[in-house]
């Protein structure tokens, strides 16, 4: 087969990049003292992030992305981010960002950048690509967190 030299060494190399992206955003997040690693997204899209690396995202609890939230559920939403001492509020890019800054004015909390999770960017953004993506969250994470 023709191409099969090419995919094979096509593969090594992108799976060396996953490796060393891997390190990169493990040592990301290490350099954030461990009480500040809880950030709050507009819903729950990064459990296999979470999971992997260890910081907790918190996702507003029976808020539809599809819809409007009601003054109780920002009530209730501004409680949420107040007890759980959430260093950084994050927008994604496919959620309508002024919950977050109704939010963030109520609470104090800072809203770092967008993050890309269901989505990527369009070609010419911080997150065209996988790669892409993952440095532009983690760049974002750190930077609210740690103000850098």
């Amino acid at each position: 087969s023709e191409g099969c030299v090419s995919y094979q060494t096509n593969a090594a190399a992108y799976t060396k990049k996953l490796d060393a992206l891997e390190g990169e955003v493990k040592a990301a997040i290490q350099s954030i003292p461990e009480a500040k690693r809880v950030v709050i997204t507009s819903h729950d899209a990064f459990g296999y992030f979470e999971h992997e690396y260890g910081l907790t995202f918190l996702a507003p609890q029976g808020i539809s992305t599809d819809s409007e939230p009601s003054a109780a559920d920002v009530a209730k939403l501004v409680e949420q981010v107040k007890q759980d001492k959430a260093a950084a509020i994050f927008v994604e890019n496919i959620t309508n960002q002024r919950l977050i800054e109704q939010i963030a004015s109520e609470t104090g909390i800072k809203i770092g950048g967008t993050l890309y999770s269901d989505a990527l960017s369009q070609p010419d953004g911080p997150g065209s690509t996988y790669i892409d993506m993952m440095h532009n969250n983690i760049r974002q994470i750190k930077g609210a967190i740690l103000g850098s």
